[in-house]
């Protein structure tokens, strides 16, 4: 069995595939490999002795050695002092990967690309993370957000979020329920809710909890 193993080949030597059906913006890639450096080998297929993943990456060093930037951490350079200064980067490439048939090397090309799109996310946790990047060190460069992007999963948060949850746990005789409007929470007397509870159903002439979010937002000026 073939073990996975990182050499470090030369940048202007490896070859791409021969068809990538996916974009890349290099701008976000260099961006990251500036911070972060270079942290995620790309791949080679064995069998054909072609990228099998990894072709943004490899595009972004190419762009950033023919602009004369300095390499990212974790790519090893070579430098040749003669009539004029000529750099090589070495770049580490996983090796162990054999994929003989070609459908099979794009269908693997096309997953690494896309099973990472379908995870999604966790609005909530995801803000909760970007705000604290943004406090304790002034910018998000490399994270693929910006501050525009953060408006707009507040704006989307505040739009489709809407949770009332049950009364809260340890609290005498349920005195208070805890209530979730988008990114705000929440205590009220609990008399209090189950009051405008009772109002909102019969405004609503339903008691279905969607029907009620949505007369929530509309009332919020949430949605039109």
């Amino acid at each position: 069995m073939a073990e996975l193993e990182i050499r470090y080949e030369d940048l202007d030597d490896i070859i791409s595939a021969d068809s990538n059906p996916k974009d890349h913006d290099l701008g976000v890639l260099y961006q990251s490999m500036k911070r972060f450096g270079f942290t995620n080998p790309i791949i080679m297929n064995e069998s054909t002795g072609k990228l099998l993943a990894g072709h943004g990456r490899l595009q972004t060093l190419q762009m950033m050695k023919d602009n004369g930037d300095d390499a990212p951490k974790r790519i090893d350079v070579a430098k040749d002092i003669g009539d004029e200064r000529i750099e090589t980067w070495y770049v580490p490439v996983l090796y162990g990967v054999s994929i003989d048939n070609v459908n099979e090397a794009q269908a693997y090309l096309i997953a690494d690309n896309r099973l990472t799109e379908l995870g999604g996310w966790k609005p909530m946790d995801l803000m909760d993370s970007l705000t604290e990047i943004l406090e304790e060190t002034g910018n998000l460069d490399g994270t693929g957000y910006d501050l525009d992007d953060v408006e707009d999963i507040l704006s989307d948060m505040e739009t489709t979020t809407f949770d009332v949850s049950d009364t809260i746990a340890e609290l005498d005789d349920e005195k208070e329920v805890s209530i979730a409007v988008g990114r705000y929470k929440f205590k009220v007397d609990a008399q209090d809710f189950y009051d405008w509870e009772e109002m909102a159903q019969s405004t609503t002439n339903s008691k279905d909890t969607v029907d009620i979010a949505e007369f929530i937002k509309k009332s919020l000026g949430l949605i039109s």
